[in-house]
């Protein structure tokens, strides 16, 4: 068993502001330039994620919206459908290459300011031997008020560190977060949001966050488990 893979995947989204080149381009540096290895989700199309298939599946007379916030263009039905794939992802990398921790990093990675190979490999370095799912996060319990239109940047969502022990629960937790949450409201939100809502609804799940923000920090702020109030 391995002791750490970096886990990431690209599923195309029609109409996206970044194009596809772009993507492809920031993706060949996460999966060519790091000392870490990588395990890639390659070939998924959007029709094969499971929120997809989840939503396909609903009644003809289900009516639904989705969060847009002030970007309508970004935040499309498909982009929601990919971002809950991150956990799905997770799963499958588990279930071909075993390792004591997997980390979840965005295929665009690179696009934050500051983010570099060497960044992202003394994270890894650090985050091996973790034993909670570790997630960066903006904004502390108690300082922000939770919304539906907006994303909300309790936690960051392009990284996230997860043991092997709590990979499949994690993801089954989260898919019933947001089945629960689209059963409720009739909108489906950012995983983001849903990240959020799991951590109140089930805290049991070993969640640890530590301060950071849409910057280097998602990495270079990590320390082990138990480290940071949450």
């Amino acid at each position: 068993m391995k002791d750490i893979v970096i886990v990431t995947g690209y599923v195309p989204i029609r109409s996206h502001p970044r194009s596809e080149a772009e993507f492809r381009k920031l993706g060949r540096r996460l999966t060519q330039e790091l000392q870490a290895e990588v395990w890639e989700a390659q070939g998924v199309p959007l029709q094969d994620c499971w929120l997809y298939k989840y939503l396909v599946g609903q009644p003809p007379d289900f009516k639904f919206t989705h969060s847009v916030s002030d970007d309508p263009h970004k935040n499309s039905l498909g982009y929601h459908i990919v971002q809950a794939q991150k956990t799905e992802f997770l799963y499958g990398a588990h279930l071909v290459v075993p390792a004591k921790v997997y980390v979840w990093v965005d295929y665009g990675i690179f696009h934050v300011p500051g983010v570099t190979p060497e960044i992202i490999d003394n994270f890894v370095d650090r985050a091996r031997g973790e034993r909670a799912i570790a997630i960066p996060g903006c904004w502390k319990r108690g300082e922000f008020t939770y919304t539906e239109k907006h994303p909300c940047w309790r936690f960051c969502g392009g990284v996230m560190v997860v043991p092997y022990p709590h990979v499949w629960r994690l993801n089954q937790a989260l898919q019933l977060q947001y089945r629960n949450h689209i059963e409720r409201t009739k909108n489906v939100s950012w995983e983001v949001n849903m990240l959020a809502e799991l951590e109140e609804d089930q805290p049991d799940i070993p969640i640890w966050w530590y301060q950071a923000d849409h910057d280097a920090s998602l990495f270079t702020a990590y320390s082990p488990t138990g480290a940071n109030p949450n």
